[in-house]
């Protein structure tokens, strides 16, 4: 797989979070159109999905908005989010990178609008057709206070391990090749499904080469290090369990839902260990096959080709 040189798209992080605090103030309750007329059918969206404040359309909408950011629990959190984060120059060089190398490697592809947002811990990422929205508020750094208020029961500690400020770019990016760059593998076997998402985790290794593979799998280090010196344990329970080819949701559910671990793996594994394998997989693919293009490969619809260049040791 050849390297390549990012363009340059341009790209500056839109700030919704902000704008929307400071523009709550405005007592006229006219603060909601100008922020439509800005952010357009996203602002749409974020108010009545994200925030589920009210219809847009809905007169009571403004007061919601101005109880929303005046309410002293979310304040705080946006407070917390604009120390943290400050000015985002190192999110946005991440973003320019990212996307600079996806345009070199597909050259028709769309560079989304890059949009914060204060979601009310409802939505950390939401790429859409051309937007990839963010929720500042998941990624202030896993020992804030607020991060630390948060419910264990519905933010488990694994959750809240990767609210940090270096996640934000990788998860983000991750969120939106899986919804621009992966076909539908719902009611296909475990191969296709490894595959199809091992080729997102291979794009985004290469649009992040710098990043580290832990932040991009959303594993601690040691569990990619577990996983690294594991591979073929792993790779032998899915063949002596004869698993590869299972259409049952419930095992392919296992191997690709998050969580502290992966169930029938020891409590050292990650969650989501399919995402390794068929990272591996795809990798090995290319290793074999190094004039394949990303096209060519996202353009391949037999998972058969890439699993007989996977012989783990």
């Amino acid at each position: 797989m050849r390297k390549v040189e990012p363009v340059d798209p341009h790209i500056r992080i839109e700030r919704l979070d902000q704008d929307l605090f400071r523009a709550a103030n405005d007592s006229a309750g006219n603060f909601s159109l100008g922020l439509y007329a800005k952010y357009g059918e996203f602002y749409k969206l974020y108010v009545e999905r994200v925030l589920q404040a009210a219809a847009f359309n809905d007169p009571r909408l403004p007061m919601a908005l101005i109880r929303f950011t005046h309410d002293p629990d979310w304040s705080k959190v946006q407070q917390q989010a604009d120390s943290v984060l400050g000015n985002m120059a190192a999110q946005e060089a991440g973003f320019n990178e990212a996307f600079g190398r996806l345009k070199a490697y597909f050259p028709d592809s769309l560079v989304p609008r890059i949009i914060a947002y204060n979601s009310g811990f409802n939505y950390g990422v939401l790429p859409t057709d051309s937007v990839l929205g963010f929720g500042v508020e998941w990624f202030v750094g896993k020992n804030s206070a607020v991060v630390n208020y948060l419910s264990p029961d519905v933010f488990p500690q694994y959750r809240k391990d990767r609210m940090r400020p270096e996640m934000l770019v990788p998860s983000a990016v991750k969120a939106w090749l899986q919804v621009h760059y992966t076909r539908d593998a719902r009611g296909q076997d475990l191969l296709t499904n490894l595959v199809v998402i091992g080729k997102v985790m291979a794009l985004l290794d290469a649009l992040l080469p710098e990043t580290d593979a832990s932040l991009k799998f959303a594993f601690t280090p040691a569990q990619l290090k577990w996983c690294q010196d594991n591979e073929f344990n792993i790779w032998r329970e899915v063949v002596g369990k004869e698993l590869l080819y299972s259409k049952d949701p419930k095992v392919i559910d296992r191997f690709l839902d998050d969580g502290p671990f992966t169930p029938g793996f020891p409590r050292e594994s990650p969650g989501h260990i399919g995402e390794w394998i068929g990272y591996r997989m795809v990798e090995s693919y290319l290793r074999e096959h190094p004039k394949a293009t990303f096209a060519e490969l996202f353009a391949m619809n037999d998972p058969q080709a890439i699993l007989k260049s996977y012989k783990p040791r």
